[in-house]
């Protein structure tokens, strides 16, 4: 059926609204999802009854990777794509998405990387969509001024990205609904504060990176991260060092490019000299972007404020 054909049916039976009874024939019509699909049901208004002489179900394609990139779209329902159950990559990236969604059930059971960086997304729901493979997700470069609260089932979900977004908060008790996550990265956003506002465990995480954001005030208390590696708070606002080797006694903190106060600094000298803890140092009090240093050996300062 040609792309005129709903026109010309319509026109068909304006024409022959006097006849008692008036049959047509579609020898072919190819519909998007289903035999309910929106063309049929404008179709319905204008009939009694509609008869399937053969119907075919809907071909499934083989495709594993789909990429919309670099295009112009600014909605994404990601039931729309549910002919392609083998989809394994999906990439959306660069276009003009404010809203991320799934209007329906469907299940990508394939599916393992989801690019939908680069948009203007200010909606994140994935709560229709189960997502049993999926393992890595990047957010980075959109318009999010919150963490989505709006989840569906990612039970091997590894890496979180929001760089480079507009969040403020984070309450770090929100990654619980992802207990397999062992990277988290929010670097480059307006963020003043880290809290947890209920105790996790979250047993594989072990980086996490808060670089570049507006943190005066870090509270950890109530995480459990056994595997803890690397916390990097780097080029941010604090002027104390979080007490956060007493709570992961086996990770490394970055906190270069904070102001921080040389009382801080110097009762964690040790772990400075242990490259445990990395701040910004220099030779000379002239290398330093603050007022005060410390002296770290003969040749290193620490750079902090008095």
């Amino acid at each position: 059926m040609t792309s005129d054909g709903g026109a010309r049916i319509r026109k068909a039976i304006d024409t022959v609204q006097d006849s008692l009874y008036v049959a047509f024939s579609i020898e072919k019509l190819i519909v998007s999802s289903s035999a309910s699909g929106p063309f049929l049901q404008r179709i319905a208004t204008l009939t009694e009854q509609i008869s399937y002489m053969a119907y075919k179900d809907p071909v499934k394609l083989s495709v594993t990777f789909l990429s919309l990139a670099a295009n112009q779209l600014e909605r994404l329902d990601m039931s729309m794509f549910a002919f392609m159950p083998d989809l394994e990559r999906f990439d959306v990236r660069g276009n003009r998405i404010v809203r991320f969604e799934a209007t329906s059930p469907v299940t990508y059971g394939s599916l393992i990387r989801l690019l939908v960086s680069s948009n203007n997304i200010t909606q994140f729901d994935t709560r229709n969509l189960t997502l049993s493979e999926l393992r890595s997700i990047y957010l980075d470069d959109n318009a999010l001024t919150e963490l989505p609260t709006h989840w569906g089932k990612l039970p091997k979900l590894i890496y979180l990205g929001f760089d480079r977004n507009n969040l403020k908060r984070i309450d770090m008790s929100f990654f619980a609904k992802f207990p397999t996550l062992n990277s988290v990265i929010i670097s480059e956003n307006i963020v003043e504060t880290i809290r947890t506002s209920t105790p996790i465990t979250m047993p594989e995480l072990d980086i996490i990176l808060f670089e570049s954001n507006q943190i005066v005030s870090v509270n950890f208390t109530g995480c459990n991260f056994p595997k803890m590696n690397l916390i990097s708070l780097s080029n941010n606002r604090l002027t104390t060092i979080p007490p956060l080797f007493q709570r992961f006694p086996e990770s490394r903190l970055a906190m270069d490019g904070n102001p921080i106060k040389c009382s801080s600094m110097t009762a964690l000298k040790s772990k400075i000299t242990d490259y445990r803890l990395y701040v910004t140092t220099g030779t000379t009090q002239s290398d330093c972007p603050t007022t005060s240093s410390i002296a770290l050996d003969q040749e290193r300062l620490a750079c902090c404020d008095a």
